[in-house]
């Protein structure tokens, strides 16, 4: 078969670039020695949480590298100790903690034990209150692409924080979202292993998707020193109508974290070091420090943070836009019969339009019948109806 369309490349570049991991990887080095990687957080609105162990990994050859076999546990200021055990995922450690037992004003750390014998601990981080989100909205904008000729619509998206004297003044934002898709075509004819098929209905079933993605940007805000603990009209991120992501819906969940100030200052030094690049891997945080050390080196500091913190969130749903066109908008494009069948199968047999406007039968790619093989699933996910 021919290559796959033009739009099934931009939209797997958008599926690679919003499920990055985002990890530290060191500078290269003749003699690279991997680091400590831990990743995790205790917020108030969950009785499950998760703390990630991995080493970093060369630049040059960027992977996760999960470590397994440790002995991980979450302590507060009052000696009571929460234990955490790997789950099915190398890696992922997974422990419960009642929401009484997380408290505003209390202090927790992190403990960690490897396989090796090798400890860390970090320092105690107090859960600080954290307000409402006050208000999520957006605007229809445009910008200019690479290319001086052409430009891009698309929602730019914003907060509204509005905090009181027992907010504290140290935030965070974490974004998702989620947005539905659809096929081109839905599963009609197709020549598989066992012959040729033609239904006498077509199948819809994995015609329309939702695919959710966590968003690696980094938000933070700080209102110390400002005269009143509010900020308006903060700018979280852009989503342009060159892809499919806003053309049927979309959401975007939001999530507002207190931080305390050696929180605030590791997360907005990490998105200093990566706002001047598009690629998270461009620039290496050798300068973001953590504050996970080894019991016994403390020159011998971990990768990441533990944090913790309250938690408030709020969801906007988005239908289409006026304004928004998707003019540049690649669909999917059925592959021209003109020779032998190519060997493998599934083919797939679709009806197209060429650029004069006449209809042909042609080849189209799996991924432009069953979207699932974009990443998403056909769940339709329970607050989509909402408005």
């Amino acid at each position: 078969m021919k290559a796959i369309s033009q739009n099934l490349v931009v939209l797997l570049s958008v599926v690679l670039l919003s499920s990055c991991i985002e990890r530290y990887l060191p500078v290269t080095e003749l003699n690279f020695s991997p680091k400590l990687v831990i990743d995790g957080m205790i917020a108030n609105n969950e009785s499950d949480h998760e703390i990630v162990i991995s080493e970093s990994s060369p630049t040059e050859n960027p992977v996760f590298v999960p470590v397994s076999g440790c002995k991980v546990s979450v302590e507060d200021g009052h000696g009571n100790s929460f234990l955490f055990s790997e789950s099915k995922d190398k890696g992922h450690y997974v422990g419960r903690i009642d929401a009484a037992q997380i408290v505003i004003g209390e202090k927790y750390r992190l403990h960690v034990k490897t396989s090796m014998g090798a400890e860390y601990v970090s320092s105690y981080e107090e859960l600080m209150p954290c307000p409402e989100v006050d208000r999520v909205y957006y605007e229809v904008q445009t910008k200019q692409t690479e290319n001086p000729d052409i430009t891009e619509n698309g929602l730019q998206f914003y907060i509204d924080f509005k905090g009181d004297a027992n907010s504290g003044h140290f935030y965070r934002w974490q974004l998702t979202q989620t947005y539905e898709y659809h096929s081109k075509w839905p599963l009609d004819k197709w020549l598989g292993k066992d012959g040729f098929h033609d239904l006498e209905e077509p199948d819809y079933s994995n015609f329309v998707c939702y695919r959710t993605d966590k968003l690696k940007s980094v938000y933070v805000l700080s209102t110390d020193g400002f005269s009143q603990n509010k900020f308006l009209k903060y700018k979280l991120h852009f989503v342009e109508d060159q892809t499919e992501v806003l053309m049927y819906k979309y959401s975007l969940l939001v999530n507002q974290y207190s931080l305390t100030k050696r929180a605030y200052n590791y997360w907005e030094n990490l998105r200093k070091n990566n706002q001047e690049t598009v690629d998270l891997f461009g620039k290496q945080p050798a300068n973001v420090k953590g504050n996970i050390s080894n019991v016994n080196d403390t020159t011998d500091v971990a990768l990441g943070y533990f944090g913790v913190s309250s938690v408030k969130s709020k969801r906007i749903m988005v239908t289409p836009v006026e304004g928004l066109n998707f003019n540049h908008f690649l669909r999917c494009q059925a592959d021209v019969i003109d020779g032998p069948l190519p060997g493998e199968r599934p083919l797939y047999f679709v009806t197209d339009y060429d650029a004069n406007g006449n209809i042909y039968t042609g080849l189209g790619a799996p991924s432009c019948i069953d979207c699932t093989l974009l990443g998403g699933t056909t769940v339709k996910p329970p607050y989509w109806d909402e408005k």
